[in-house]
Order: structure tokens, then sequence, then C-alpha cells
């Protein structure tokens, strides 16, 4: 058992000794593997204590197993190998996004040695980003984009912790707060918006747009998924359109086709005969181009295509969105918009939350809950009122 002995220098700052005896030496000595663990700023005398012992079983684990604590390699480096190692593990927009994010992570503290990044180096880091111009929107990076940052981080602590390298994963919430997003209802548009919406667009004249953007807020799908539907997604006798994958762009990939979101996001949608009046429309309209292009045609059975058939950009869809809302004097939405939109809706009409959350693709009814707290509140007050209509007199009523 390892042996732990507790030093107090000069400064009165308290570490521990941890120290493990192996087999003797022919000159009858031990052979002695030493460390020192320095508890962090803030920690009680049991969570001292506790992570204390962690540590040195940790430590007498890897000297008496043959391997070493290298808790000396730089985070940097370190984080460099954890990438590449998991490459192969996360979806090419995964991949890219932490990759970017590493060139801001290792500027702060990447030169530091993996066992000596403490919570505060991250709060610092933090603080710092709070203070960020992004050069994409010209705006503060927003309370999600750090708490990316904060995720890409303990993502690979907790490999160094896997691996032994390091007792702890300091960016957990033991040791330290996440970086908080705030909760804001998602943009929507109301029912009035919503139907003045719908009246506009079935007078466009684009069939493209008067799809798309019929689908989003008919279908209430994500951006990707719309992009990911084929032709053989589409039943025009059921009036269903099953989601089966998604359609992203990512740099340095292009065009890239992925599962979606979880396994209870690939469902079968069911939708009016309307809906399906207007994508027949389109259809006809799709293969007369597609007959027009003849042999340039890349046929990707999507139904939603560049000009020669490959793959649409979602970026597209987006402008498509915000040239019909600028034309007509609509708020500013987003694709993600009218699919909270009609996710807000449903709640508002008194569709069951479990119907929703499938329809929805939301793998449990806790997130439908969490997000659509806004809609379920205007619900809630629509219930008191029943009640208080049924049980109460009349002339008690408020």
């Amino acid at each position: 058992m390892a042996n732990i002995t507790k030093r107090t220098n000069k400064k009165g700052e308290i570490s521990y000794l941890i120290r493990v005896f192996i087999d003797e030496k022919t000159d009858g000595k031990q052979i002695v593997k030493s460390m020192t663990y320095k508890p962090e700023n803030g920690l009680t005398p049991k969570q001292i204590e506790k992570k204390l012992n962690e540590t040195a079983v940790i430590f007498e684990d890897k000297i008496k197993n043959g391997g070493t604590i290298d808790a000396n390699i730089k985070f940097g480096e370190y984080a460099e190998k954890w990438l590449e190692t998991n490459k192969n593990n996360y979806a090419p927009i995964t991949y890219t996004r932490y990759k970017n994010l590493l060139i801001r992570i290792n500027e702060a503290f990447g030169h530091l040695k993996i066992g000596k990044i403490q919570s505060m180096h991250l709060n610092e880091f933090y603080e710092n980003l709070r203070e960020i111009t992004s050069q994409k929107t010209g705006d503060k990076l927003s309370p999600q984009t750090i708490k990316h940052y904060h995720r890409c981080i303990s993502a690979i602590l907790t490999q160094a912790t896997r691996e032994r390298i390091i007792p702890n994963n300091v960016a957990t919430r033991q040791f330290m707060n996440a970086p908080k997003v705030p909760k804001k209802a998602p943009a929507h548009l109301d029912d009035e918006q919503a139907k003045q919406f719908v009246l506009l667009l079935n007078n466009e004249n684009d069939i493209r747009i008067k799809t798309a953007l019929t689908l989003l807020i008919y279908s209430g799908c994500r951006l990707g998924e719309l992009c990911g539907f084929t032709w053989s997604d589409c039943d025009f006798k059921a009036y269903t359109i099953t989601v089966n994958q998604t359609s992203q762009y990512c740099y340095g990939y292009g065009i890239i086709e992925k599962s979606p979101k979880n396994e209870t996001s690939k469902r079968t949608i069911k939708l009016s005969q309307y809906v399906f009046g207007i994508l027949s429309e389109y259809k006809i309209w799709y293969l007369q181009r597609k007959s027009a292009c003849g042999s340039k045609w890349v046929d990707s059975d999507r139904l939603f295509t560049q000009e020669l058939g490959k793959p649409i950009m979602p970026t597209l869809i987006n402008k498509w969105l915000n040239d019909f809302t600028i034309k007509h004097n609509l708020p500013h939405i987003t694709p993600h918009s009218l699919r909270h939109t009609n996710i807000t809706l449903m709640i508002s009409a008194g569709v069951d939350v479990r119907t929703v959350a499938s329809k929805a693709g939301h793998s449990r009814t806790s997130t439908t809950l969490d997000i659509y707290s806004h809609a379920l509140q205007a619900y809630d007050e629509k219930a008191t009122a029943v009640i208080d209509e049924i049980l109460t007199p009349k002339e008690k009523r408020a």
C-alpha cells in the first residue's frame, strides 16, 4: 500500500508525498517511486482526502503494473494525439469543430503540462473567451460556443484520466461549474404569423422555395433532415415522409451524409394532402428539369438539389427563407425557427407531449418539456382555466 506523508512549506502551502515501495535490491534496499500531490484551492478536507486516496491508488497501480505517470506531457501535445486517435470516432463536422477549437485552447494553455492543468486555468480561459468578438458574426462569442470549448477540453481530460495520465478530470462538476448557457424560448412564429407565412408561401412563384419552406413548417424537420430527404423517402399514397439521413456541409469535406441525430430521429412523419399536393407539383417541375439536363444530371435521388442534381447546399435553404421574409416584411427567422413553430403549435393545440416528442424526433419527452416550457406554460394556464370553470361556482370566479 502506498505511503502518504503530509508536508507544509515555508509559505504554509500543503502538499502530500506519495511513495510506493517495490522489490528490494540485491543489497537489501527497497526501490521507492514517489510523486507529489498538491490539492486544488477550495476543496474541503473530505474532498482532499478522497482525491488523495484516489491519486495514491492510481499511482501505485501504475507503478506495480509497469506503467509510468506521464503527467509531464504538454497539454497541446496530448490534445493533438487525442484528436487524431479519435478522428474516426467523430463525425467530420464534430472533428473539424474540435480541430478549430483547439487553436485557441492550445494558445491559452497548450504549453502547460497536462498534469498541471487546474480548474482555475479553465475558468480564466472562459472569461477571456467572453471578451472575444466573432469574425463571423461581429458579436461576442455566444455562451453556447464557450460551452463547446468546455466540452472539448473535458473530452481530452476524460481520455487522459482513462489512460491514467492524470488522476482526475478538473473540468467535471466535482471541481468546477461548466459555462452556463442561458435558457430562452426558441425563436418561432405565433399562430397568426404562422398563418400569414403559409398564406404568403402558397402564392410563392418559385416552386423550390414553396416546397422546401412548406415541408419545414409542416413537418417540423431539422434543416439537415430536409436536405437529406430523397424521393424514396416520400410515400405519395400514405402521405408520409421518412427521415433516414441528414445532409450537411463540412469545410474540407464538402456535402456529407450521416445518420440522424439519434435513433428516435429516424422517424416517419405523417403530412396532409395539402402538403403532398405541393410536393406533387414540385415533382413535375423536378422531373422536367432533370430531363432538360440530360446526361449532365447527377442522379442523387435527393428532393432538393443543385442545378445538375448534386445534393443542395444547406445555406441555400437559409438564403431562400431570408429572402422570403425580407420580401414580405416578416420577422427574421431561420429554418430551425420553423421547426420550433411547428412543435409550439402542436403543444398549444393540446397534442400530448409524447406524440410531440415522437414527431419532433426527440430521444426523450424531457427534452421536449425542457425546450418548450414556454408553450407548455400557456397550455397549463388553459388547463387551469378549464378546471376553474368546471369546479368553481360562477359567483366565486375572478
